[in-house]
């Protein structure tokens, strides 16, 4: 019996697909392979760098930037004087480390950072990393990063929440501000033709910034028009000379202008919660919380602390239990959250769970939480009453009284 031209043309195409396929299979899992190793290169490269930020060191940070990428990422397409812009090229890589510990200085000397997120692809990655403030505040920076020639982690940009803007932008309008001429400020604005007034006025208002002169340069913002007012290098300005200063009250006022005319920006989302929980716009707080959590694009328990908080004040107290437990369990060692699952377990009466808070912020965190404590705190008053305080605080009274003994003792 003969075997037909069909089946036999069949065969031969089976043949020679077979060698292809799996060619081409082996390749796809060799890439596979590699994407595998630069990920573990890159995870291993930027744990290096928050390990040394949490030495209190920005060596291997300023080390992992391209300062000739970094530099052109700055001056950019901005109009910057061509003196300052010699200067700071000139002197930029003996000042690089300065500028970078400029950008924690909100650590208060202490950098505290906790690395949340990480993805990459190819030699591109980002990451996602909270800094610990004093007062309970956070900060968040997303950075670019990239893997060179030699597969070292390149920090490229990032951006800071806190002020709402990449570094290169933040420091090429420092660079603007430095001497600001007519057509650089004109470039700063989203309008065209803008009047003489108004560019004077942005001038003005950038050099007042510059030498830090607050009452000056609100005296100039009062008189500009709503078009001006609005301005992203305006609102930008005003917050960050404020902070820079620290006038709290002028600060009120820049935030204030940021809720006016950017309540929806998520780079602003930091700053805005410094104006809407002193001012108890809670609802707002609540969803800027959520719009940030949402932007980042990671779990953390700093921000479920916070929201815990909000939901808690809203009368949410189920949600600022769950949002307290989340904070406790993902992050033992975070402070806020004891102090969220404190409030929400006492709130939802859990007296039991409420002490064991308690004793986390004694033992792990240095407390001392007698009644004294809580004495103008009504929100504690129900626990302070239970029968599960009074046996947490005759227990640990008993303790401390046993070790005192053996103290002298000894």
């Amino acid at each position: 019996m003969s075997t037909s031209l069909p089946r036999i043309c069949l065969l031969a195409g089976i043949a020679l697909w077979a060698p292809a396929a799996l060619a081409q299979e082996d390749a796809r899992e060799a890439e596979m392979r590699a994407e595998l190793e630069r990920q573990e290169i890159f995870r291993a490269g930027f744990q290096d760098i928050v390990t040394d930020l949490n030495n209190n060191s920005v060596e291997r940070f300023a080390l992992a930037i391209d300062r000739d990428d970094m530099l052109e990422r700055i001056f950019g397409l901005r109009l910057i004087d061509p003196k300052v812009k010699q200067r700071f090229r000139e002197s930029f890589d003996d000042n690089l480390a300065n500028i970078v510990k400029s950008a924690f200085a909100d650590t208060g000397g202490n950098i505290r950072a906790a690395w949340l997120g990480f993805g990459s692809k190819g030699d591109r990655g980002k990451a996602i990393v909270r800094y610990d403030l004093p007062d309970f505040q956070f900060n968040y920076h997303e950075y670019e990063l990239r893997l060179d020639d030699r597969s070292r982690v390149v920090i490229v940009d990032w951006i800071d929440y806190l002020d709402g803007k990449r570094f290169s932008d933040i420091v090429g309008m420092q660079l603007i501000a430095a001497n600001p001429g007519k057509p650089a400020v004109r470039k700063l604005l989203d309008f065209q033709g803008p009047t003489e007034q108004q560019t004077f006025q942005v001038t003005e208002l950038l050099k007042a910034s510059r030498d830090r002169q607050v009452d000056r340069y609100f005296d100039i913002l009062k008189d500009v028009d709503e078009k001006l007012r609005r301005q992203r290098v305006v609102v930008e300005t005003s917050v960050q000379l404020t902070k820079a200063t620290r006038n709290r009250r002028k600060l009120r006022t820049a935030l204030i202008d940021v809720d006016k005319y950017f309540p929806n920006e998520p780079l602003y989302s930091l700053m805005l919660l410094d104006y809407y929980f002193p001012s108890r716009k809670y609802e707002q707080a609540m969803q800027t919380l959520l719009r940030l959590q949402s932007t980042l694009g990671v779990q953390d328990s700093a921000m479920a602390a916070r929201l815990s908080a909000a939901s808690l004040v809203l009368g949410n107290i189920e949600d600022a239990l769950s949002y307290a437990e989340q904070a406790v369990q993902s992050e033992p060692g975070l402070e806020l959250g004891w102090w969220s699952a404190l409030r929400a377990r006492t709130a939802m009466r859990q007296f039991d769970a409420a002490v064991e808070a308690l004793d986390q912020l004694e033992k792990t965190f240095g407390y001392t939480l007698g009644p004294e404590a809580f004495e103008k705190d009504p929100p504690m008053a129900d626990l302070l009453l239970s029968s599960e305080y009074e046996t947490w605080l005759d227990s640990r009274d008993r303790a401390e009284a046993a070790e005192s003994a053996e103290d002298e003792n000894d």
